[in-house]
């Protein structure tokens, strides 16, 4: 399981790195294009299919690494059980909001197959695909965070007090 989880949490982060390299690379292109005077309309159609969908992983690897908002006044005061308790009914919930984004995804994504992108003309589909992949990778590192933390659920939550 834990070889499946790095094999998991490898790919994400080549997709993330992938990504953000091919919107780097459109983006110079287009900034070329127009010094170059050369059709860059597609280059930034492009740049932003891709930085959407780093938005969709980079979520996931974001929860990963505790970088999203946390509050921590309640947690720093209960003991441990308490504290996984609290863990598990976060993530519960935080689930339950996955399965409503994911279901919402799914939607969006069959409303896609109809609909074509403006200057690339792509099924938008494949775009919309970006909301419940997201949701399945945020779901899985949500599970994954409880799982690790059992020990210790909120530990370098935390804000720094001066």
């Amino acid at each position: 399981m834990a070889r499946a989880i790095r094999v998991f949490r490898a790919a994400t982060d080549a997709l993330l790195v992938a990504l953000f390299a091919f919107m780097v690379a459109a983006v110079c292109f287009g900034v070329a294009g127009r010094y170059l005077h050369f059709k860059i309309s597609y280059s930034v159609e492009l740049a932003t299919y891709a930085q959407i969908w780093m938005t969709a992983i980079g979520a996931g690897v974001a929860l990963r690494f505790g970088a999203l908002f946390a509050l921590d006044t309640l947690s720093r005061h209960l003991g441990l059980a308490a504290q996984r308790i609290l863990s598990v009914v976060i993530a519960a919930f935080s689930l339950l909001l996955m399965g409503v984004m994911f279901h919402g995804g799914v939607i969006l994504t069959e409303s896609g197959l109809r609909q074509m992108s403006p200057v690339l003309q792509f099924k938008m589909w494949w775009m919309f695909l970006a909301v419940p992949v997201s949701a399945l990778i945020l779901g899985i590192e949500i599970v994954l965070r409880v799982i690790e933390r059992w020990s210790d659920p909120f530990a370098g939550d935390a804000e720094e007090v001066a």
